[in-house]
């Protein structure tokens, strides 16, 4: 198993750079794969349910809500989204319908539009997994 540090890949390459930022960066997966409990540090692709959501989280309320599938699965994740309406969840944390996401999932307004494309193309890389997560739900 690879312990070394994760240094940053080329920045032009979009889908390392993006797999860069939202696994070792930010550790994305950590709340959005099924369970903490089951979340690998250290090789967070091989987490169960990888970027699927389902993670119980508690809210500023201390009201259990399940994170979100991330994946580009059609139905359940974010397939149908454009990178447009990606930007826009990430840095004001509104979805496609206007909804405002979750409180627990951070706004991420510090991040260029480069960043963002990064992460969008490596997460269309990402299996599209078929977590349904309700719709009121991060």
């Amino acid at each position: 198993m690879d312990t070394s540090p994760k240094l940053a890949p080329d920045t032009t390459d979009k889908v390392a750079y993006g797999k860069y930022i939202s696994t070792a960066l930010f550790d994305c997966s950590g709340c959005l794969s099924l369970s903490f409990e089951t979340h690998n540090i250290l090789e967070p692709e091989k987490t169960p349910g990888f970027m699927g959501g389902g993670n119980v989280i508690l809210d500023d309320n201390f009201k259990k809500v399940k994170s979100r599938n991330i994946t580009h699965h059609p139905e359940y994740g974010i397939g149908k989204w454009n990178i447009d309406q990606f930007k826009y969840a990430i840095r004001d944390g509104v979805r496609p319908d206007g909804t405002a996401l979750n409180a627990v999932m951070p706004k991420l307004a510090i991040l260029t539009d480069h960043e963002i494309e990064s992460i969008w193309a490596y997460l269309k890389t990402v299996p599209p997994l078929e977590t349904k997560t309700d719709e009121k739900d991060h």
